[in-house]
């Protein structure tokens, strides 16, 4: 039964996976997108599940590359449709988008030039998980959306936040990981070589300090699984706010319910902190600066909740975060120590495909890992450390100031949207290696890419306005 529902799984994907090369073929570009939200977060249980059930590897290795397929295919159509302007087409490079071309120049340098021991596959392969990321952003920039398809496209990132609140509920009832019922661990060990670790046979982030289960739903593990929910909550909070009817803020506050028992069922500290350290930033984003003392009583009350009324383990768990003395936490540190003295060390980097665990990175090569920005550095250095941190600053800044410049009501979620996830998604990198998270890391690179071009709209329509005073201003002299 199993296999036949694999088969079938497989004939649906491979359809759907036409459907939208058909699509995109046309010109129909925002089907990347939907595609991007409804495959990518089921992306790592679909490929185990029929890997699992039909052991066929050449099947299996085409659906793990089908992502690159689509994004790949989507830039050829794109380039070809743009082949008989592209002479005389005027695209004035933002700050952020020089930063980003020299982020993936520096990559690709340290890929082709002999720089560390991973071998040249393994750095083609690793250099290939970021360029999608340049993907998503350069097609984020140049197709425009509609105020339509923008609507779509977060109605259908809440409803695949729905489907994982029933499917992460179901896991909690039964007290069962789903990922132990189809095939994640063969697939794993198999085709990543990955054997099963922890007390519940899967890896280390599917429990938590104490053996308590960490659930994931239908992403690839349950720390991915609470990253994303920063997206949808940044949803679910701007259309709180710009919503006139009764009716849908009552609706958005019951999403708001699901998205925070989702990230309380991933067991996830940093994202839980990032959803506080968000609110702040979006109450000075949206000038509501009375919400940021009611944030404050609210952790005050958590804060003494904890230390004189809750129990003892829960007393003990949080000081032991805060103190970095749980287990999890020392390890956190352990490898960061172990990134900054390679950092130290060999402050012009050690070559790519040597940090994290991303695709193409060999476990005996491997220095640190469990911080993004860390990760960064210790392959591309100091400098590479820097240009991350420009995208980062330049995507979170930009964003702001399009949301306050921008008079569309789309444009303001959008902008919102980019700005508030990439500034939530900060506290996470610290302790994960964030930008292998598809779903999370190509979807919030595409909005940063569309909040930029309206970003620089509105500065060029300013430089305009600027430059026509001027004239007028020497006219009268």
């Amino acid at each position: 039964m199993a296999t036949l529902i694999a088969i079938l799984f497989v004939i649906f994907y491979l359809c759907y996976l036409g459907f939208v090369l058909n699509a995109i073929s046309q010109g129909k570009f925002w089907y990347v997108l939907v595609y991007l939200i409804s495959f990518l977060p089921i992306y790592t249980v679909f490929i185990s599940f029929t890997y699992a059930f039909l052991e066929i590897v050449p099947l299996t290795q085409f659906i793990k590359y089908s992502k690159e397929l689509v994004f790949i295919y989507a830039l050829v159509v794109w380039l070809i449709g743009r082949k008989a302007s592209l002479i005389n087409w005027s695209f004035c490079l933002t700050t952020l988008d020089k930063v980003f071309i020299a982020f993936l120049t520096m990559c690709f340098v340290f890929m082709v030039l002999p720089i560390g021991d991973a071998t040249f596959v393994n750095k083609a392969n690793y250099f290939k998980n970021l360029i999608l990321l340049g993907i998503a952003y350069f097609l984020g920039r140049q197709i425009p959306l509609s105020p339509q398809e923008w609507h779509s496209t977060f109605k259908l990132v809440l409803q695949v936040t729905v489907a994982a609140f029933f499917l992460v509920i179901l896991e909690k009832v039964t007290a069962t990981h789903f990922h132990s019922q189809i095939g994640f661990v063969k697939y794993g060990s198999d085709i990543l070589d990955i054997e099963p670790e922890g007390i519940f046979g899967l890896r280390y982030t599917f429990q938590a300090q104490g053996g308590q289960p960490r659930y994931g739903s239908f992403f690839a593990n349950p720390l991915e699984f609470a990253a994303s929910m920063l997206i949808s909550f940044s949803i679910v909070i701007v259309h709180l706010v710009s919503s006139k009817s009764r009716a849908n803020k009552i609706n958005y506050l019951i999403l708001l319910g699901v998205v925070i028992v989702c990230v309380l069922l991933a067991y996830s500290r940093a994202t839980f902190v990032s959803f506080f350290i968000m609110l702040v930033f979006m109450a000075f984003l949206l000038r509501v600066y009375k919400l940021i003392i009611a944030f404050g009583i609210i952790a005050a009350l958590m804060g003494l909740y904890i230390f004189f009324i809750a129990p003892d383990d829960l007393r003990y768990f949080v000081q032991d975060t805060i103190l970095f003395q749980n287990a999890s936490s020392v390890a956190h540190v352990l490898e960061w120590l172990e990134a900054w003295e390679s950092m130290l060390a060999n402050p012009m980097g050690i070559g790519l495909a040597t940090s994290g665990n991303a695709g193409g990175v060999d476990s005996d090569f491997q220095v640190g890992g469990e911080n993004q920005y860390l990760i960064f550095g210790v392959q591309l250095g100091f400098l590479g450390l820097i240009l991350y941190l420009a995208m980062l600053f330049y995507s979170i800044r930009n964003g702001w100031v399009t949301f306050r410049r921008s008079s569309s009501l789309f444009e303001k979620r959008v902008a919102f949207i980019a700005s508030s996830v990439k500034f939530g998604l900060l506290l996470p990198l610290f302790t994960s290696n964030v930008e292998i998270y598809l779903f999370v890391a190509l979807f919030s690179w595409w909005l940063v890419g569309s909040s930029e071009t309206i970003y620089q709209n509105y500065s060029n329509v300013t430089k305009e306005r600027l430059s026509n005073s001027y004239r007028l201003l020497e006219t009268q002299v």
